[in-house]
């Protein structure tokens, strides 16, 4: 499993679109507060602590849990301004949590990770492992149909295939991807498997789908429950 370094420095427009995200997983966060009437103890699978300082606060989270498959990220350092003491850190497999009892975490949060964990079975598998564990829970990944890349940032590359993609890493902007050799392209470009929204409706039954857009293009999903809500089975909510 092939994880791309995310970065989630604050740039212009990318930077107004994570506040508008932030705004509604802040909502989220208070609603299940609310619900469970008291702090939530967050797991954020595949997450990093730089990500959360986008959040309008951090009211109502008693820890969060980074939890990464990569040893490395149990070293990494937080970055200015992120709390000591409200972040922990584990090594697990979003596809396998046998370690958690079914409905055993208050907030189960990923933010773009089930692209990266394998092709269509292992996508399944995180996705059910989510909602399972997590009384409620918030996944977001980005949109197959957007035009753009998110990851190399090349223009329909995402709509090829694999041979091609790998060809098409060398009109990336960056000099990493462009300089790697065809063995190496080719793997990166196999470890992203962008979703569909139906795929997402699929993946995350009886969750409320929110679709995020640019200039009236979808961007992202977020799939997203409530404390409680039933989850495993039935229709698709629909978002804005």
């Amino acid at each position: 499993m092939i994880m791309l370094s995310l970065n989630y420095a604050n740039h212009g427009t990318v930077n107004r679109f994570r506040r508008r995200r932030a705004l509604l997983l802040r909502q989220q966060i208070d609603d299940a507060v609310r619900r469970l009437g008291r702090d939530l103890v967050i797991m954020d699978v595949g997450g990093r602590p730089d990500y959360w300082l986008n959040l309008p606060s951090m009211d109502g989270i008693s820890r969060i849990d980074l939890m990464n498959f990569e040893e490395s990220e149990l070293d990494r350092p937080l970055p200015d301004g992120a709390p000591k003491d409200l972040f922990t850190r584990s090594v697990g497999d979003a596809r396998n949590l046998a370690g958690h009892e079914s409905k055993s975490i208050d907030f189960v949060h990923s933010n773009s990770v089930i692209e990266h964990v394998g092709g269509w079975d292992d996508i399944g598998a995180m996705a059910t492992e989510l909602r399972r564990v997590g009384r409620a829970g918030w996944m977001q990944t980005p949109a197959w149909s957007f035009p753009i890349e998110p990851h190399f940032h090349v223009a329909f590359m995402h709509w090829f295939g694999a041979p091609m993609r790998a060809r098409m890493l060398s009109l990336s902007a960056a000099k990493r991807f462009r300089r790697m050799p065809l063995a190496r392209r080719r793997r990166v470009v196999e470890a992203v498997n962008l979703l569909s929204r139906s795929e997402v409706a699929h993946l995350f039954p009886n969750c409320t789908i929110h679709t995020e857009r640019v200039a009236l293009l979808a961007k992202s999903y977020v799939a997203y429950w409530h404390l409680d809500d039933a989850v495993q089975d039935g229709a698709v909510m629909q978002a804005a």
